[in-house]
């Protein structure tokens, strides 16, 4: 079975979606992808991801993200938050985890893609970047230790920019 895929954007096919926890589930086959209903800390908050955890009974999750420069599919296996903001900020403790979570090891490796670090900027200025030196990313920077923190095991790879 896949990992339910969670992301910015949803599938363009699905059979069928659902609304829970201010997220879209969409079914696509055997497949599960979940999207956030807006970008905010309330939706992209510790607590909201512990209820879509207990909801659908998560243990590991697939998080995918747009990357400039677009090249093949790549493992994510760190990031350096560009944003300026953190989904954790101000939303620690709660329901009983810590308040400083270890976040040295957030993501696990993909077996057969090449691992790339990427540097988040946030979808704001995600569409107007010109790439550089570093690969950007849109958003795992900041959804990734929101898994984490609730004890989700991440996976995450690239998406490119026009997948």
């Amino acid at each position: 079975m896949k990992l339910p895929t969670y992301g910015l954007t949803p599938p363009k096919n699905y059979n069928s979606k659902r609304q829970v926890f201010d997220h879209t589930i969409f079914l696509k086959k055997e497949d599960v992808y979940i999207a956030p209903n807006s970008f905010n800390n309330k939706t992209i908050g510790p607590d909201n991801f512990l209820d879509l955890k207990r909801e659908m009974g998560l243990t590991s999750i697939l998080v995918t993200d747009r990357t400039k420069p677009t090249k093949n599919k790549l493992c994510i296996m760190n990031h350096v938050n560009r944003s300026g903001y953190n989904f954790l900020i101000g939303k620690t403790p709660t329901q009983g985890l810590p308040t400083f979570p270890d976040m040295s090891n957030i993501y696990n490796k993909i077996r057969g893609l090449d691992t790339v670090v990427v540097h988040t900027i946030g979808p704001e200025r995600f569409d107007s970047a010109e790439p550089g030196e570093f690969f950007l990313s849109e958003s795992v920077g900041l959804i990734a230790p929101v898994w984490h923190y609730v004890g989700v095991r991440v996976f995450a790879k690239t998406i490119g920019n026009q997948d």
